[in-house]
């Protein structure tokens, strides 16, 4: 080999050598890089398990308290029919006695009425609350009194409908009022709480 082929092997050689080298410190570098990016991960992870792990406890926690209020609904408006149903089975045992019940009424049309009350009765008392019934009433009470010919939207007891004003004694109004005195009882004698 002559002089002028040994330095070029040389070169090459010294080209050869830094290309390792620089390939060697290149790969030295990334791979800190890559252990420097893992230990970041590493800790972001380990750092976020905890916030991860907060917010599923309180997505759970909310989530709990939810379902608890939708029950807590539902458990009342079910509590709210079966009161309501015993309500209306009340006014149907009131309305089954007609004697009682047409003692009830008077004693009602007695206690409110004005002179020149019309009485206004549900279309299903018809029969029961008569026209003779409001003038015995009327003689009783000393006051003019008449049946109307009008039927009212309601289940059972009268209006007295007046000059000035009405006056409803109607068995729903009545047995609302007492509903609404007793309501915080009620739920306790049914169920047995007081929420």
């Amino acid at each position: 080999m002559n002089n002028k082929e040994a330095i070029i092997q040389k070169i090459i050689d010294d080209a050869n050598a830094v290309a390792e080298a620089n390939i060697a410190e290149a790969n030295n570098t990334a791979e800190q890089i890559l252990a420097r990016a893992k230990r970041q991960v590493d800790r972001f992870a380990e750092s976020n398990l905890g916030k991860t792990d907060e917010l599923y406890r309180q997505a759970m926690e909310r989530s709990e308290v939810v379902a608890n209020l939708d029950v807590k609904k539902l458990l009342q408006g079910r509590k709210k029919q079966i009161i309501d149903k015993a309500f209306d089975e009340a006014l149907d045992a009131v309305k089954a006695d007609k004697k009682t019940y047409l003692a009830l009424v008077e004693g009602m049309i007695l206690s409110c009425c004005e002179d020149g009350d019309e009485v206004i009765v549900a279309k299903e008392d018809d029969k029961v609350i008569t026209k003779k019934l409001i003038a015995d009433i009327a003689k009783k009470s000393k006051k003019s009194l008449k049946k109307s010919d009008e039927f009212g939207e309601f289940k059972g007891g009268v209006i007295l409908s007046g000059k000035n004003y009405d006056k409803n004694l109607t068995l729903e109004l009545e047995l609302s009022l007492i509903k609404e005195k007793i309501e915080s009882n009620i739920d306790g004698i049914l169920f047995g709480s007081k929420d």
